[in-house]
């Protein structure tokens, strides 16, 4: 006799065994006191703050409009957080325009992270 799950092959067909038709899923029993929200904690500061690449490089969204196959940009100084900005720009625009555009870190320096922007199609 097989078994898959909680049903017998060839038992519940003979009628041997008793069929209870439920929606497959499991019951989860409920938590005491559940999630507990709080109020008045401060949000640290390096979650808060922004990182606003146009104001310090200008336009990304009308450069990247204007990029032709075969061009690229160069930013240098970005902090970490201006890095993952400029990440989902690129990635925002390969979503919205119709070309490829990939970025390259060429690295680190005391001024901050390199980073360079190409059109591939």
């Amino acid at each position: 006799m097989s078994r898959i799950g909680d049903y017998v092959i060839g038992e519940q067909e003979e009628g041997r065994i008793d069929v209870t038709h439920d929606n497959g899923e499991p019951s989860i029993p409920e938590r005491d006191g559940g999630i507990q929200l709080d109020d008045n904690v401060p949000i640290p500061n390096r979650l808060a703050d922004r990182s606003d690449l146009n104001t310090r490089f200008g336009d990304l969204q009308s450069t990247f409009e204007k990029m032709n196959e075969g061009q690229s940009f160069l930013l240098s100084g970005m902090t970490d957080k201006e890095l993952v900005a400029l990440r989902a720009r690129v990635s925002r625009a390969n979503k919205k325009l119709s070309a490829t555009f990939r970025l390259s870190t060429e690295g680190k320096d005391e001024s901050g992270i390199k980073g360079r922007v190409f059109r591939i199609e």
